[in-house]
């Protein structure tokens, strides 16, 4: 992988070559270039050498390593907090110099106020928080070191945001001459608060690869020019947003007036160091220590205390930090699931009583355990884990939810707590598709009338850990958490902060699937949640649903093959052939509906059809296709408006390359897998498929040397 870091040894390791890998020297990856870190003393073309590459992806500290180096005593950011261990707190030096008054633009309108009188602040209502994140904002605003603290839902991210905005809307009036410099750990979490920021300007640039294809045009990479002329572009923008190393890489050439830190409690110490310039004078650190701590490739490391963030140092430290207390995500019954066990002070939201109707759901938190055994890799136990119980578990259950249209594949994520059990999931999900894809059995017959898009659907679904989903929320979030064992051995499970994260990312319902027996076995926290699964009723060994059509009818699964069973009632059984219907039977209601069809339900269960007719469409869309939807996914007034056009179109992406795909989705969310046409600089064509950033270093070439797109 190139970056890696490998050494070199002609003698059994007396002496040592150290050099990384800089490329490929062709498609079949039988020969790779490297660059030695030093000068080579050895004759490398006479002897016979054996490599050795670094578990740990070197690139990632590579950058941060060389920027620590590069520090001089004068050199150091925030000396008097961050080694002399001063709790004051001092303006920020640009606001001593300028005018304190800002203008921000409020729910009501313009608001005009002086940061330093709290008098003249708009209230919290007018700015759109509640009073928590009011204080945080404030505080954040008028000291040179913020930090902003605060469980799952609470509104980090938002107060964040309105930072930035209040900042990027006062650029001017402060005499600030550098753009924001937001950085994260992960490209999960910066790409959403980057996305976020756009609503308020668009003079944002993204530097580094991201997933998000809302920050596609504004990427470093698309700008042209020299490295000088790309920097000087760069610096007239609002807001940069990067991840660490990059950061630490570039710590020079960016040298931000204002740092903003997401997930800072996730960020080691020297990371957060090395993207600091000399140049910085207002650094805000956004974070929950209760949630992921930075990750160490040698747990040994521990005992240095190199997994203590500088956010946590900070709060060990006794500085002065503003808390949120107010959730706004989580239902009730997933609150009672972490506070007081882990949050103590934690309040909800009235706004998270009024949550939509459970559908299918028989309850917002339910917990299915199981004994079957998990799975892992004999040769090296310590890797990671998997339970194909859970993988087919979850895997049918998402299925059953998309065929019975109960939410879209957006509204659904699967977490699990190792990236074996990831990986063995989305397997499941494909195998799953095979027998409907090829439409050779009978009980997928109906499947594919029903819904010809499920199997995309399906796939679509977010599947990720736990740990990669830092900062995300969805509205149903399945959750497989792996570990079933007799030995009670839970591993890193039995961590306060990873209970955390895994059990807050749903905002509507939880379906945690698990062996509680192997939890609890060893784990007062576990315990804690076991009895409180207990008096909430949603600990079982099965899952109980209820039919979409007639809720007042109710199943258990506790396997995933059951999930094909329906209630008794249903005519849309998939499990079994659907009979012939005509509107003249006498078991068949003819009904007029709400639309104008008539009904063709059963009499016994016409009632629950009356707002659901399952007629085809028909109607023409705005677009000239006709509806291939049933006839309830429009509203009472036959209005399509919320309806996406399912015919086949090609389309052409701004790229210039022809995509197949639904008439109603919009070209630019659709990935382009196609070759970029692309031509760099030294004369070879980009290699990489059109949607991935492109390279900026030219693996054709025998010498490697950066090229910039042309």
């Amino acid at each position: 992988m190139q970056g890696s870091l490998v050494c070199f040894t002609c003698n059994n390791f007396d002496t040592l070559l150290f050099a990384t890998i800089s490329g490929s020297g062709n498609k079949n990856c039988q020969q790779v270039l490297v660059k030695f870190c030093e000068r080579c003393e050895e004759n490398i073309f006479a002897n016979e050498y054996v490599c050795i590459e670094a578990k740990a992806f070197f690139e990632h500290y590579n950058h941060v390593l060389k920027a620590l180096q590069d520090i001089k005593t004068n050199d150091f950011p925030f000396p008097q907090y961050f080694i002399q261990v001063s709790e004051e707190h001092c303006l920020p030096l640009y606001l001593r110099c300028q005018t304190s008054m800002v203008s921000v633009k409020g729910i009501t309108g313009d608001c005009h106020f002086d940061l330093l009188k709290l008098s003249s602040w708009p209230s919290a209502a007018q700015l759109g928080l509640d009073d928590h994140q009011l204080v945080a904002l404030q505080a954040a605003l008028t000291s040179e070191l913020a930090l902003i603290r605060g469980a799952p839902g609470t509104g980090k991210t938002l107060v964040g945001l309105k930072i930035a905005k209040i900042l990027t809307e006062n650029k001017e009036a402060q005499n600030r001459k550098t753009p924001i410099l937001v950085v994260s750990n992960t490209n999960f979490a910066l790409d959403q608060f980057l996305v976020q920021a756009l609503k308020f300007t668009q003079k944002l640039v993204r530097i580094g690869h991201s997933k998000q294809l809302k920050l596609d045009a504004f990427n470093f990479n698309r700008y042209k020019g020299s490295m000088p002329q790309r920097l000087n572009r760069l610096s007239r923008q609002d807001i940069i947003g990067t991840t660490t190393t990059i950061a630490a890489k570039m710590r020079s050439d960016l040298a931000c007036e204002v740092v903003i830190v997401e997930d800072a409690a996730a960020v080691t110490e020297a990371h957060v160091i090395a993207c600091l310039s000399n140049k910085c004078q207002h650094l805000i650190l956004i974070g929950d220590e209760n949630q992921l701590r930075p990750t160490l490739e040698n747990n040994e490391l521990e005992a240095l205390k190199l997994d203590t963030s500088l956010f946590e140092r900070m709060l060990l430290n006794n500085r002065k930090c503003s808390m949120l207390n107010v959730q706004y995500r989580m239902t009730t019954e997933m609150t009672k699931l972490i506070s007081p066990l882990i949050y103590k002070d934690l309040t909800s939201s009235e706004r998270v009583l009024s949550l939509p109707k459970l559908h299918c759901f028989t309850k917002r938190v339910s917990f299915v355990s199981h004994n079957f055994t998990e799975l892992r890799e004999f040769r090296n136990p310590s890797l990671s884990r998997k339970n194909p119980y859970e993988a087919e578990f979850v895997v049918s259950l998402s299925k059953y939810l998309l065929l019975h249209k109960v939410l879209s594949s957006a509204d659904l994520t699967i977490l699990s707590t190792y990236s074996d059990q990831v990986s063995l999931i989305k397997k499941v999900s494909f195998y799953l598709l095979i027998p409907f894809i090829l439409g050779i059995t009978a009980q997928f017959k109906l499947m594919k009338q029903e819904d010809s898009a499920i199997s995309r659907r399906l796939l679509e679904i977010k599947v990720v850990t736990v740990d990669d989903y830092q900062g995300g929320e969805c509205n149903v979030v399945l959750l497989s958490l792996v570990r079933s064992n007799h030995q009670g051995d839970i591993g890193f499970l039995a961590k306060s902060n990873r209970i955390s994260v895994a059990l807050s990312k749903a905002m509507h319902v939880l379906v945690i699937v698990g062996s509680m027996d192997t939890l609890s076995k060893k784990c007062g926290s576990w315990n804690t949640i076991k009895e409180c699964l207990k008096q909430q009723g949603a600990l079982d060994r099965c899952l109980t649903l209820r039919c979409p059509v007639h809720p007042e009818n109710q199943f258990a699964v506790k396997q995933s093959s059951e999930f094909g069973q329906m209630c008794p009632k249903c005519n849309n059984n998939p499990t079994e052939p659907r009979q012939e219907e005509t509107e003249e039977s006498p078991e068949h209601c003819s009904e007029v509906l709400q639309c104008g069809h008539r009904c063709n339900g059963r009499d016994q269960m016409h009632a629950s059809h009356l707002s659901r007719c399952r007629r085809p469409c028909g109607k023409r869309l705005n677009c000239g296709h006709v509806c291939l939807k049933k006839c309830h996914y429009h509203r009472l007034d036959g209005s399509h408006q919320d309806v996406t056009c399912e015919q086949i179109v090609t389309k052409v992406r701004s790229c210039g390359h022809r995509v197949g795909m639904l008439c109603g989705e919009d070209v630019e969310t659709i990935r382009c897998n196609k070759q970029c046409t692309k031509q760099m600089e030294c004369g070879h064509r980009c290699r990489k498929k059109c949607y991935k950033t492109c390279n900026v270093i030219c693996h054709q070439c025998e010498v490697v040397a950066c090229c910039v797109i042309v």
